[in-house]
């Protein structure tokens, strides 16, 4: 199993990007210096950042000092922004050798902190809470301001309030009405502690900024901007660049019909240097797979020998993809026997074995994880929780069967969801699933369109009959139970799943309301419905709340539905009332006009409402109506 964090050792090959950094970060030349290391989500710039502090802290010159900040952290303080700035220099204080220098200024240079954060609890609760506090009597004002504020019990607010009484002389040094003022003596009171404390380079590197909320984010990078960024100091940020810019929209909209992207160009003032991490190729993330089961499967040090080894080869430059053949040439050049080089409980007939399946499902399930580490490993992660959970309750599977499987779960949950309905219907057998291997292999054996009439066009998408083909095949062979049983979280949909619906049931749902199926044959499913002795009412609760996750295709449905079942019209009426504008579109009006053909005081009821709560406008109604 893998932990969801930040990977110590590089599988990714991102040793290019970590040296870059480094280089960049000790260059006397270009610093003070913000870096931005800009990724999407899981994209690994954690791994590229724990890869630069170990660079940092290997360095043999002493005088670099790297301090590793996850701005998470900072969620539970008033202000991101004092709480950046009293790590750092708490960090700093613990360094003994530092501290022998410039201890005095770290001292000087935390009680500005403490006067920036009493200035943000002024503006909080009114500018008289900090001058009461340094020229008066806080007593009265802060008991009730503090209470309310940061403190939790009046413990807390008194030990708040001994803090400030000990300030007092400091703050009333302070000119408080200029805070502006107050940023140009903390810059340059730290960069002379800087000039002073014998540093040649302090490099802060700060992780998960784009975990934190929007107040947080734009809090972080002013700090590094207005307080922190001076000679001899060097910020590397890892950032999702949309949620920052989200969170700089938040805080400073755009002004209508202004051209200036504003948080294009907030990042550019905060950020000098920006580096981005591709997404991964298919192939690079089909390696990855490998290689976390390389990772599993072996010693450290031998881990350690693979990739340097591919490395030397070149594999990762050439873009080419790991094979089985080359792991063990590798493995075996080290001069031992491939038996020796795994961990206790592991051995060389599983590592091959699971080698050959991730090696098959690889190249379908490469392109839905999108390039994304995090994703390739939370893919094979629930692999191997299933494979765990079969072993404890002796299910005999085939870990091929199991991981073809999971693929289609995670390339199209609808389809996944319906071969379990094909598998419920025949005993564990999904039988209708045979034409569709035959046709995957020789598309000229049967009739396209013909195929179409009968199945969801989603089964014929590229992905997915490139899917159908990858060994094992003839899954319609097999008796699919066990695997589907260790699938029950995905198979459940949430509303649906506390309606307690037969097996029957639900595939009547799933049959109506899949994802891609030709109209025609859709209606005909319906009518079929309508004709079968089945618990209609059911079954259409079932499909309302299909409907609540997919409105746009489903709409269509429950119209039909309310011509059909007239004692299900008031229901029906309730969910058509819970459209959103955005989703009022002229084809969706359009649709209401069969409810006017079946019931006009309906109509004009949906007409009446929608127009009076501005869902739709009056106008737009009328003329698409009319068509």
């Amino acid at each position: 199993m893998w932990a969801d964090n930040a990977s110590k050792i590089d599988m990714l090959s991102f040793e290019p990007y970590a040296e870059l950094l480094h280089e960049m970060a000790l260059s006397e030349r270009i610093n003070p210096l913000t870096i931005g290391l800009f990724g999407n989500w899981g994209s690994g710039k954690s791994t590229v950042l724990n890869l630069i502090d170990k660079k940092i802290t290997a360095e043999t010159n002493k005088n670099v000092v790297s301090i590793f900040v996850n701005a998470w952290m900072f969620e539970g303080y008033d202000d991101a922004k004092t709480a950046l700035m009293e790590v750092i220099l708490r960090t700093l204080e613990d360094n003994k050798g530092i501290k022998e220098k410039v201890g005095g200024a770290l001292k000087k240079l935390k009680d500005r902190v403490d006067w920036f954060r009493l200035g943000g609890y002024a503006l909080k609760k009114g500018t008289p809470l900090l001058l009461s506090a340094a020229f008066g009597n806080p007593i009265p004002i802060l008991l009730e301001g503090l209470k309310t504020i940061i403190p939790k019990d009046q413990s807390q607010a008194e030990e708040k309030i001994s803090q400030l009484l000990e300030m007092k002389e400091f703050l009333k040094d302070l000119p408080e009405d200029n805070v502006v003022q107050n940023i140009r003596k903390f810059r340059e009171e730290f960069e002379q502690m800087m000039d002073d404390s014998g540093l040649d380079n302090l490099v802060i590197i700060i992780d998960d900024l784009d975990r934190c909320s929007p107040d947080r984010i734009i809090e972080t990078m002013e700090a590094i901007k207005l307080f922190l960024s001076v000679k001899k100091t060097t910020f590397i940020i890892a950032i999702d660049e949309d949620v920052v810019s989200y969170a700089v929209q938040r805080k400073y909209p755009k002004i209508d019909d202004a051209s200036l992207d504003i948080s294009k160009d907030y990042i550019e003032k905060i950020v000098q240097m920006p580096i981005k991490i591709p997404e991964l190729s298919d192939i690079e993330v089909k390696n990855y797979l490998l290689l976390l089961v390389c990772e599993m499967f072996l010693g450290e040090a031998h881990l350690d020998r693979l990739l340097s080894g591919l490395k030397e080869r070149k594999v990762f430059v050439k873009g080419e993809i790991i094979s089985q053949e080359e792991i063990r040439s590798i493995l075996e050049n080290e001069g031992n026997a491939l038996d020796i080089v795994f961990k206790p409980g592991h051995n060389k007939e599983d590592f091959e074995m699971q080698l050959d399946v991730f090696g098959r499902v690889a190249d379908v399930i490469s392109t839905t994880l999108k390039g994304n580490p995090r994703q390739a490993k939370r893919f094979i992660n629930t692999f191997y929780v299933r494979k765990k959970l079969s072993e404890i309750q002796s299910l005999e599977l085939d870990l091929g069967i199991l991981a073809k499987l999971m693929v289609l779960e995670y390339t199209n949950l609808d389809l996944f969801r319906e071969m379990y309905s094909w598998h419920i219907a025949n005993e564990g057998f999904a039988r209708e699933l045979a034409p569709l291997e035959k046709f995957s292999i020789d598309e000229e054996a049967q009739n396209i369109e013909e195929m179409k009439q009968l199945y969801s066009n989603a089964w014929f998408k590229p992905i997915v009959q490139h899917w159908l083909r990858v060994e094992p095949t003839q899954l319609s062979e097999m008796d699919l139970r066990p695997y589907f049983y260790l699938a029950k979280d995905s198979i459940k949909e949430k509303n649906i799943s506390m309606l307690n619906l037969t097996a029957e049931e639900r595939k009547w749902v799933n049959d109506i309301c899949i994802d891609g199926l030709q109209e025609t044959l859709r209606q005909q499913k319906i009518v079929e419905f309508n004709e079968a002795d089945v618990d209609h009412s059911k079954i259409i609760k079932g499909i309302i709340a299909k409907y609540q996750t997919n409105k746009e295709s489903i709409l269509k449905i429950l119209v039909k539905l309310y011509e059909l079942f007239p004692i299900q019209r008031e229901e029906l009426m309730k969910e058509f009332k819970k459209m959103r504008k955005v989703e009022m579109s002229p084809t969706n009006v359009m649709l209401f006009n069969l409810v006017k053909r079946v019931n006009v005081q309906h109509y004009d009821d949906l007409k009446k409402y929608f127009i009076e709560e501005g869902i739709v406008e009056a106008e737009l109604w009328d003329r698409v109506a009319r068509r």
